[in-house]
């Protein structure tokens, strides 16, 4: 399970992700390395990024919400981790309307090759846990609004949105409690009538 830096590198795994299907792809020689692949605003883009996974949103998982407590040994429990969903908007940046468009397929290739992610392509911190890439499609209302909140000075570019979850944050409480040695039973007599 992972503690507080595993939104930093959900980040982090998904630029490698894109960059380790880009890289060898000669068709798509429109990113040449991994740095221009950034976690930025798309307001914020700096100069030679040309794909921005823009982290936008993050929400609480509420199908992991209620969970137990789990035992770490006889006399210790701790408190569930704290799964959520981020969400990422993803915004090509090439300067020119077809590459932007076949990067955007890429990605969407990429990560729809890649739905499920565990072992080596997650990062190591997040070791043992399984990442979902979901398309999550905004309405032309949720577009507009997400795009001009994060944007004011720059217009509307083509995006993909795309969920990752469940993201656990392993929960730094913990409890204790003492096991039962020795129960005192009262002897009760049971009359039955007839």
């Amino acid at each position: 399970m992972s503690d507080y830096t595993a939104i930093l590198y959900v980040g982090e795994t998904l630029v490698r992700l894109l960059w380790d299907n880009i890289k060898n792809d000669s068709e798509l020689s429109i990113i040449e390395s991994e740095d221009q692949i950034t976690l930025s605003s798309p307001e914020d883009i700096g100069a030679g990024k040309k794909l921005s996974l823009f982290l936008y949103q993050i929400t609480e998982n509420d199908y992991l919400k209620n969970q137990e407590m789990q035992n770490v040994n006889s006399t210790k429990f701790e408190h569930p981790p704290l799964a959520l969903s981020l969400f990422y908007l993803i915004t090509a940046h090439t300067q020119n309307t077809g590459s932007d468009h076949l990067l955007l397929g890429k990605v969407m290739q990429v990560f729809h090759d890649n739905a499920i992610l565990r072992g080596s392509l997650l990062h190591e911190s997040l070791a043992g846990e399984e990442l979902r890439l979901i398309l999550k499609p905004l309405s032309i209302d949720e577009l507009n609004k997400t795009w001009s909140a994060i944007s004011k000075s720059k217009p509307y570019k083509l995006s993909a949105n795309y969920e990752v979850t469940p993201v656990r944050i392993e929960s730094m409480r913990e409890g204790e409690t003492t096991r039962v040695t020795e129960l005192e039973l009262e002897k009760y007599q049971i009359g039955v009538e007839r």
